[in-house]
């Protein structure tokens, strides 16, 4: 399986991550370790969500997917 490029990976999580919502982003702080993994989850189902778009499995590099968005490159 080919690997995905780490930095392109990285940014998609970083545009993940901005769009959070804020109360989510501000629990994992809580003083309240459930609230803090309630936050951990909520935050795991947000980054699954957005990446969920992408082809992360693939026959080979450069492959053209159409309109597919792929992490590979």
């Amino acid at each position: 399986m080919t690997r995905i490029d780490p930095d392109a990976l990285a940014t998609h999580l970083e545009v993940a991550l901005s769009c959070a919502p804020l109360e989510t982003l501000a629990a994992l702080q809580d003083g309240d370790r459930q609230r803090r993994r309630h936050a951990t989850f909520t935050l795991a189902q947000h980054l699954a969500d957005r990446l969920g778009c992408f082809e992360i499995t693939g026959d080979g590099l450069g492959e053209d997917t159409g309109n597919q968005a792929s992490l590979f490159f």
